[in-house]
């Protein structure tokens, strides 16, 4: 998602978008927004386990508070036009399936309305554009593919709630696959709060049935008269 807090709108929205042999992306985002009236603030929302690296606006680093997986950019300025470029890196964004490998990104999720989008997938090594396989949600977009690359653009302004979700696919051992030992690496790191709240609740369980179990045994050597 992407919004502007108070009245606003995204005039134009670049995703630049790099996949390293490791499956990590790069995201760079540039935003030209312009607000109508007041001040605002731009709100956007990060995939899961994104790490912020930059944030700039008019060409000048800015603060930013991140809330989860929210990234709030600096305080509010009055009306105006702003470029904003955000970059973060995301780990683990490939699908390993059993032909073409893929990488699915929400390039814009709901928020605001955004007048052109467009965006560019590169690829770690140069794929002959014969291999690539590009898909979009949004039915009114074209897709552009040459070595190593896929290029995406919106043939139409984007309300609000209207997302748009775009595909790369590309040949094995473009991007390496994790090990078992990653899998599982990953997996314990996904679930590790689950996984907390299941040994406490077994250690309560057991700690539970053992003092039953004491108690039982005390009141059977307890002597009746």
């Amino acid at each position: 998602m992407v919004a502007l807090a108070a009245h606003g709108r995204v005039l134009d929205f670049h995703s630049d978008i790099r996949l390293a042999p490791s499956g990590e992306v790069t995201v760079t985002e540039r935003i030209t927004a312009q607000t109508e009236q007041g001040a605002y603030t731009l709100v956007r929302d990060l995939p899961q386990g994104a790490k912020v690296v930059d944030v700039v606006r008019n060409g000048h680093p800015v603060t930013h508070v991140i809330e989860g997986d929210r990234l709030r950019v600096g305080g509010p300025v009055p009306a105006g036009r702003y470029f904003y470029q955000l970059t973060y890196r995301v780990p683990r964004a490939v699908r390993f399936m059993g032909g073409l490998d893929e990488l699915r990104w929400t390039v814009k999720g709901s928020g605001l309305a955004v007048e052109r989008l467009t965006a560019e997938v590169t690829l770690p090594a140069r794929v002959p554009p014969r291999d690539i396989r590009t898909e979009s949600t949004l039915r009114e977009h074209q897709s552009f593919v040459r070595d190593g690359r896929a290029a995406f653009r919106t043939l139409r302004p984007l309300d609000a709630h209207e997302p748009m979700v775009i595909a790369v696919r590309f040949p094995k051992d473009v991007v390496a696959a994790p090990s078992f030992g990653q899998q599982a690496r990953w997996l314990a790191a996904d679930y590790a709060g689950l996984l907390a709240v299941a040994i406490g609740l077994g250690l309560t369980a057991w700690t539970l049935v053992h003092i039953r179990k004491l108690s039982a045994r005390t009141s059977a050597r307890t002597p009746r008269y």
